[in-house]
């Protein structure tokens, strides 16, 4: 990694601070001390994350699953509106009685469009249909880099309502140019960039309050909206205390989520073919979905790697898929916070993750972690090879990991956090 790089992720990591962001909310929340009865919440999620005829249940249905989870649990009413498919069904059913309902309105189509326009007539339908469920409180758990739900933030705001906005990834840059010309000859202005600018300033000013899962997604969405500081919320993804595994021999390297290029699978199987020599006994498996699967499968079979790189598809139990698991790495290009580093961290197996969104944040480079520049294999390599290396420092690693995970991404204390960020 070069020295600017190094820099770069010793910055981002100190950002974190010793405890990590727990150390914002780890006090008892007074939203869980009071009667929360009489709050209406509706919460508002989109998920189309069925494939080949499986519910996948990724990390952002994980987190709408447990924001109502949690509320109904705080004795609040919760209306969940979703767009897509259903994944309230496993949703804990006691003691919630007659306090939890759910509609399919599909108000976002599978291209995350249909809500973010603020048109008069559509804001116009969502107070309405606010009013009609008489909620109090309006919650929007957001895709499309916050962008998915726009209207009804808006509907909530004129209506007096408390708005909250979840926004769990980086904002998706808008072109710089429409590449439209006045004449065919003189670029017309990036009126349509504006717009969209101003659609999201506008809708995030109608927020009470803005929750982010991490400090980088928070700084990236201020650079492009500017938002008000104040009602940011920094709460990261959360997991229980896991039992930590019994000291081995690091041999087994795994990646959880979407084989896709935002993951960076395609640089984690570079990375694992410079090493493949040196690690004879090692093995890669990716447990997900995705894209790249195949054609991944075509690479590692050319490398002479098909014996020792599996593709294992979605996995459901996620204490066996992490039994056999040494070193996890999480090599995206994009990413804000991952559901899978925490998990891994939890049960103490020293994580490797590229220097992007929040990662840096959450693996502390070279005390809980090894954090690399995004994009190379080369340095994704060294850095998988050096905890194959030594088994000492992977178990190290690995330990501190735990330990950080059950203080800084506490469960108890993430859940009172946002329960409290939302009933104020």
């Amino acid at each position: 990694m070069s020295a600017r790089g190094e820099r770069l992720v010793h910055s981002r990591a100190a950002a974190f601070g010793e405890d990590g962001v727990a150390a914002q909310f780890n006090q008892p929340s007074i939203a869980t001390q009071r009667d929360v009865a009489r709050q209406r919440v509706a919460v508002l999620s989109v998920h189309y994350a069925r494939t080949g005829g499986f519910l996948q249940l990724g990390g952002a249905e994980k987190y709408a699953c447990n924001v109502v989870d949690w509320l109904l649990k705080a004795g609040a009413f919760v209306h969940a509106a979703y767009n897509g498919d259903d994944i309230f069904g496993g949703v804990s059913v006691g003691g919630r009685g007659d306090r939890f309902t759910t509609e399919r309105t599909q108000w976002l189509d599978e291209s995350l469009s249909g809500d973010a326009r603020l048109k008069p007539g559509v804001i116009l339908d969502r107070m309405r249909w606010l009013r009609a469920r008489k909620i109090t409180t309006l919650v929007a758990i957001q895709q499309n880099g916050g962008g998915s739900f726009g209207a009804s933030l808006v509907a909530g705001r004129l209506l007096g309502l408390r708005v909250v906005s979840a926004i769990r990834q980086e904002p998706i840059e808008p072109p710089l140019s429409t590449g439209k010309r006045w004449l065919g000859v003189i670029p017309s202005p990036e009126v349509w960039r504006r717009r969209l600018i101003w659609r999201r300033r506008i809708a995030q000013r109608c927020c009470d309050a803005l929750i982010f899962n991490s400090r980088a997604v928070a700084d990236a969405h201020h650079r492009a909206f500017a938002h008000d500081r104040s009602r940011e919320r920094i709460i990261p993804n959360g997991e229980a205390p896991q039992v930590l595994r019994s000291a081995r021999r690091p041999v087994s390297v795994a990646s959880v989520g979407r084989v896709t290029e935002a993951k960076g699978a395609d640089v984690l199987l570079d990375a694992f073919g410079r090493i493949a020599h040196a690690h004879p006994d090692a093995t890669l498996t990716y447990f997900g979905e995705g894209p790249l699967a195949t054609t991944l499968q075509e690479r590692a079979g050319a490398m002479g790697l098909r014996s020792r790189v599996r593709f294992a598809g979605h996995a459901g139990d996620r204490d066996a898929m992490y039994s056999n698991v040494d070193v996890y790495v999480q090599p995206s290009r994009r990413e804000s916070m991952s559901n899978s580093v925490v998990e891994a961290m939890a049960r103490g197996i020293p994580c490797v993750v590229a220097d992007v969104g929040g990662l840096p944040e959450t693996v502390e480079h070279g005390r809980c972690g090894l954090v690399f520049k995004s994009g190379e294999a080369d340095a994704c390599a060294a850095a998988i090879s050096r905890l194959l290396a030594d088994s000492d420092e992977c178990r190290r690693v690995g330990e501190a990991g735990r330990d950080k995970a059950r203080i800084a991404f506490d469960l108890d204390a993430v859940r009172n956090a946002t329960i409290e960020a939302i009933i104020g």
